[in-house]
């Protein structure tokens, strides 16, 4: 058993040398957050040649999986960049769990358990490490119960942020809880809660990042600050693996596509629930859900009495399949209905959703939608990927501009390790979606949407986005990060604000609601074409095993007047 700092290092540094990191100790299933940076890391080296059946196009994934991907890397570490090898350690040392048949480094001897209150010296202890930083050292955890195969983490985390826009300051800031639970080799219970508030003046009221929709609330500010806004979410799943698969009941932000911005899914909305499964075989992945999510607007019987909602659900299934070391591909069939009680068939993981649901009503009141995703690695160092979307289209008039044509596509480049001690990934991707995409006939219970949000493409329908993203690992401890975005989207002329047609920008609208001049006239981009282009530049810097440092600069121009945005961030988890 390790009990010493020092000691758990050398295991560590031990281990990744003689390169034995393929045989695991334990299997841990549990979800690893999609905005975790490992995932970059990984996909960096996966462009390089080094991780060829490398499918990270479904997130989350699962720490066993990201264990076996970055023991692969350690079976090949000498064709890596000393920095790499470095991130690779880093990453690693948060893997004991998996690798080593050890307890946490801060159990004592002839226990099982800790937490930080049973002696001074252990609050004293854990107070240095808020200011402490080891690069091979697991993440810090406030209470741990570790026993054979059963296990327990506590942590706590939270954020402050200070933005300014122009001469506008405000605060956003948050508190946070997660629970892991593990027991045995099939059985894992997680939960989490994010606690957001921000104090501003009104003249600053816009929506912080972190929103993804729901029910703010308002409240008197304090600290010179007029207003306050909070609001909040709750994550959780319980799942039981087994050699058929992982089922699940879960809500958890997902992101399902190959790009920076999906047009599949997105972290745009705010979490629904959902049952799951998915499996591995091979060089493939299969996933499933079926969910319920929320329409746009309430139906209220009266201004005095209960609000309720249409019923809404979405179905997803999901087929990955590495062909070789250098082509993947994916198929997702997407499906949105509503209106009635959730239909049996569509629980089914593995059926064929297209027929289906033309049997299913006889208006075509679900919305069924198709997405083709294909990744190709020419050489070591570039991927070329792109996504193509049907939500609906009629082979007659798929090369004009039929306002039924409801398409999308997406293409991309990543070019990496140009220069090997100093790593860095490039990303260069177009997105465009045509008018009316994600919308359906029936707006209550039909549309691509979940609480008034996209499912997909952030910007919505009738857009255009030019994403460029660079990003340096300058350290273990250190990221730099400037990316670049032109969006342009169309929207009903002002000459024509009293018209009752649509232009198609929304996704919560009636497709159908088309002015007829526009019947075999909707182009790409219609009505009153906007631009906006912003300039970020972001440097995340690890103070501590515990803290992270966060400072962003940013410029933009366009329709919205030009803006200068700074942010200094301090993000805590233990």
């Amino acid at each position: 058993m390790i009990n010493t700092k020092n000691a758990f290092f050398g295991m560590v540094r031990t281990i990744c040398s003689l390169a034995v990191l393929t045989s695991l100790m334990y299997s841990s299933k549990l979800h690893v957050n999609i905005n975790h940076p490992v995932y970059d890391y990984l996909d960096r080296l996966a462009t390089q040649g080094l991780l060829p059946s490398y499918l990270n196009d479904t997130l989350p994934l699962k720490r066993d999986y990201i264990v076996q991907m970055l023991s692969k890397l350690n079976q090949q570490r000498e064709e890596l960049s000393d920095m790499d090898q470095a991130l690779l350690d880093y990453y690693l040392a948060d893997y004991r769990y998996e690798l080593q048949n050890a307890l946490y480094f801060k159990i004592p001897d002839n226990h099982n358990a800790y937490h930080p209150f049973t002696s001074k010296h252990h609050i004293k202890d854990r107070i240095k490490d808020v200011f402490s930083f080891q690069a091979q050292q697991e993440n810090h955890h406030l209470v741990v119960y570790e026993k054979d195969k059963n296990l327990v983490w506590f942590d706590i985390g939270g954020m402050a942020r200070y933005e300014m826009k122009n001469s506008d300051g405000r605060i956003p800031y948050s508190y946070k809880y997660k629970l892991s639970v593990l027991l045995g080799d099939h059985f894992i219970a997680y939960s989490d809660a994010d606690l957001y508030a921000m104090i501003y003046n009104a003249g600053f009221d816009e929506k912080p990042k972190e929103f993804k929709g729901g029910f703010p609330v308002n409240h008197e500010g304090f600290y010179g600050f007029d207003h306050e806004l909070s609001f909040d979410y709750a994550h959780a799943y319980i799942q039981y693996s087994s050699s058929v698969g992982n089922f699940a009941i879960v809500t958890e932000p997902l992101k399902w596509g190959n790009a920076n911005n999906p047009i599949i899914l997105s972290n745009n909305v705010p979490p629904f629930a959902m049952v799951s499964w998915d499996k591995r075989l091979a060089r493939s992945r299969f996933s499933f859900f079926h969910g319920t999510i929320l329409p746009a607007d309430s139906i209220g019987l009266d201004n005095e009495s209960l609000i309720t909602y249409a019923a809404k659900y979405l179905v997803g299934h999901r087929w990955e399949l590495s062909i070789s070391d250098k082509l993947h591909i994916a198929f997702t069939e997407m499906l949105v209905y509503g209106g009635r009680d959730p239909e049996l068939v569509y629980f089914i993981p593995n059926i064929f959703l297209w027929p289906v649901q033309h049997n299913m009503t006889s208006q075509g009141e679900d919305n069924i939608i198709w997405f083709v995703e294909v990744e190709y690695f020419p050489s070591p160092g570039l991927k070329l990927y792109g996504t193509f979307m049907i939500d609906d289209l009629r082979t007659s008039q798929m090369f004009n501009d039929w306002y039924n044509n409801r398409w999308a596509f997406q293409v991309g480049t990543h070019l990496t390790g140009i220069i090997q001690s100093f790593p860095t990934d490039i990303k260069l991707e177009f997105t465009a979606a045509r008018p009316w995409v994600y919308t359906h006939r029936i707006p209550q219970y039909g549309t691509y949407t979940h609480n008034g949000r996209t499912l997909g493409f952030y910007p919505g329908p009738n857009s255009q986005l030019i994403n460029i993203e660079n990003r340096w690992w300058l350290s273990t401890r250190t990221r730099l990060m400037i990316n670049y975005d032109q969006l342009k989207w169309g929207e009903k002329p002002k000459s024509e604000e009293s018209d009752i047609y649509d232009f198609g920008n929304d996704s919560n609208h009636d497709y159908s609601n088309v002015n007829p001049d526009y019947h075999n006239k909707t182009g790409w981009l219609i009505g009153n074409i906007n631009t906006n282009r912003t300039l970020r530049i972001s440097w995340e810097y690890q103070l501590s095993n515990v803290l992270e440092f966060i400072l962003g600069v940013s410029h933009s121009w366009g329709v919205d007047d030009s803006a200068n945005w700074v942010s200094v961030q301090i993000n805590v988890d233990y």
